[in-house]
C-alpha cells in the first residue's frame, strides 16, 4: 500500500529531486523552519485550541486566544528560524499572526458551528483495490444541516488566489471523497478556505463527475511518481525555502564557496572559470555589435558605388540585397481580415492556414486580376533585406 498526501505530491511537482531526497532516500536534514511556516503553525494551533474548547462548551475570549498564540510564539521561537525576506523582522510576522487570529475571531464570533472533526487523520482510497491511499487531514469539518457539510482550511499565506484557482484545488476536493464515503447523508460538500491575512474566505463545490475525474487524475499522477526512474532538479523561487539546497546540484557549489575568504573565493576553480567566461561573453557581445555595424557600413558602401562584391586583402565581402513582402502577424486583427478576404475571393484553398511562403509565391507567379492585387496591397509591407558574406579570395594557380 502506498500512501500519498497533497504535500507529498506537491513536493514532486515542485521538484522531483527534492521528492527523491525526502521520500525515497529519506535523507534527514536539520530542517531550517521558515518564519512563514512557524507563524502558520502558531495560528493553526490557536484556532485548533479554540474549537476543541468549544466542543467542551468553553468559549475563549479573543484576549485568551491571543495570549495563547503569543505564548506559543515565545515558547517555540528560535533564532534558527529562517527569515528569507530580509526586509521584514520576526516581530512583523508575529503581529501578522495576531491580526490573523483577531480578524478571524471577529468575523465568526459567536461560533455556533457544529464541528465534527478537528485536524483529522483519515485516508481515502484512490483506486478500487486500495493500493494507493490519500491522506485526509482536514483543519476542520463542520455539519451545516440538511445534508450539507463544510471542509475548512486555514491559510496564512501572503497571497490571495482567484476563485478559479479555488475551483481547481486538489487538496480539499479529495478530502470531500472521504466525507461522501463516510457520511451517506452528504448531499452537498462545500470547500472553504480562510485566507486569514486578508480576512477573506473562498468557497467552492465539486460535482460527482468532477470528483471522480480528480480521483483518476491524482491516481495517474501518483503512479507516474511511483514508477519514475529519474528525478531531475527543478529550479524555482521556492529553492530559497528548500532544506536540501546544500546538496542540490543546482546550488551545492554556492554552499561550497560562499564561506571562503575573499582571496580563496576568487581563486577557486569554478569561480575563476565563471568569471573568465563572463568576461569573454561580454567581449563577444561587443565584437558582434561591432561586426553588425561594419556589415551595415559595407552594405551602404556597396549601394553607394553600385557594386555587389567589396574586396579586401585576401578576403572579399559579397553583399546581397533583395526585396521581400511581409504579411500581418498571427493573431492580429489585420491577419484575420486578410484570411477573410482570401476566403471571399475563393483563394483560401491555395494558401490554407495562410502559409506566408505559399502566398508570396502565388502573388509573384500567378496572374491575378488587378482588382484582387489591389485588395491585397493594404496587407502587404514591402521590405528590403541585405546580407553580407565573407569569403577567401581564390588564389591563382
Amino acid at each position: 500500500m502506498t500512501t500519498f498526501s497533497n504535500s507529498r505530491l506537491g513536493t514532486y511537482e515542485q521538484c522531483p529531486l527534492k521528492y527523491k531526497y525526502q521520500y525515497i532516500d529519506k535523507i534527514k536534514v536539520e530542517e531550517a523552519k521558515t518564519v512563514e511556516a512557524f507563524m502558520g503553525s502558531c495560528v493553526h494551533e490557536a484556532l485548533e485550541k479554540h474549537y476543541r474548547a468549544l466542543k467542551l462548551q468553553k468559549h475563549n475570549t479573543l484576549e485568551e486566544l491571543l495570549a495563547y498564540y503569543n505564548h506559543l510564539w515565545a515558547k517555540n521561537w528560535s533564532d534558527d528560524i529562517k527569515i528569507v525576506r530580509k526586509e521584514y523582522t520576526a516581530e512583523n510576522y508575529r503581529l501578522t499572526g495576531e491580526k490573523c487570529v483577531t480578524d478571524y475571531y471577529n468575523r465568526y464570533a459567536p461560533f455556533k458551528e457544529r464541528v465534527l472533526g478537528i485536524e483529522t487523520v483519515e485516508y481515502v482510497n484512490l483506486d478500487p483495490e486500495g493500493q494507493f491511499k490519500w491522506n485526509v487531514r482536514m483543519d476542520r469539518l463542520d455539519y451545516a444541516g440538511d445534508g450539507k457539510y463544510e471542509i475548512h482550511d486555514y491559510k496564512t499565506a501572503g497571497y490571495l488566489p482567484k476563485q478559479e484557482q479555488a475551483d481547481e484545488d486538489r487538496q480539499l476536493a479529495l478530502y470531500s471523497l472521504w466525507v461522501k464515503e463516510n457520511f451517506k447523508d452528504a448531499r452537498n460538500i462545500e470547500l472553504v478556505w480562510h485566507y486569514l491575512a486578508f480576512d477573506r474566505e473562498l468557497r467552492s463545490e465539486r460535482t460527482a463527475e468532477q470528483l471522480e475525474n480528480l480521483r483518476k487524475e491524482t491516481l495517474q499522477a501518483v503512479k507516474k511518481i511511483v514508477s519514475a526512474e529519474e528525478f531531475p532538479a527543478k529550479e524555482s523561487n521556492l529553492c530559497n525555502w528548500c532544506e536540501y539546497q546544500s546538496m542540490c546540484p543546482k546550488w551545492a557549489h554556492l554552499y561550497k564557496v560562499e564561506a571562503l575568504p575573499p582571496k580563496e573565493f576568487k581563486e577557486e576553480d569554478g569561480v575563476r572559470l565563471v568569471e573568465e567566461l563572463s568576461v569573454l561573453s561580454e567581449q563577444k557581445k561587443k565584437l558582434e555589435e561591432r561586426i553588425d555595424t561594419i556589415k551595415q557600413d559595407l552594405i551602404d558602401y556597396a549601394k553607394q558605388i553600385g557594386v555587389e562584391v567589396v574586396f579586401g586583402s585576401g578576403k572579399k565581402a559579397t553583399v546581397s540585397i533583395r526585396k521581400d513582402v511581409d504579411f500581418p502577424p498571427k493573431h492580429s486583427e489585420e491577419r484575420a481580415e486578410l484570411i477573410s478576404l482570401l476566403k471571399q475571393e475563393g483563394l483560401w484553398g491555395d494558401v490554407e492556414d495562410l502559409d506566408v511562403f505559399a502566398l508570396k509565391k502565388i502573388i509573384h507567379n500567378r496572374d491575378w486580376s488587378e482588382e484582387i492585387l489591389n485588395k491585397l496591397k493594404p496587407y502587404q509591407e514591402e521590405k528590403t533585406t541585405a546580407t553580407v558574406r565573407l569569403a577567401n579570395l581564390k588564389k591563382e594557380e
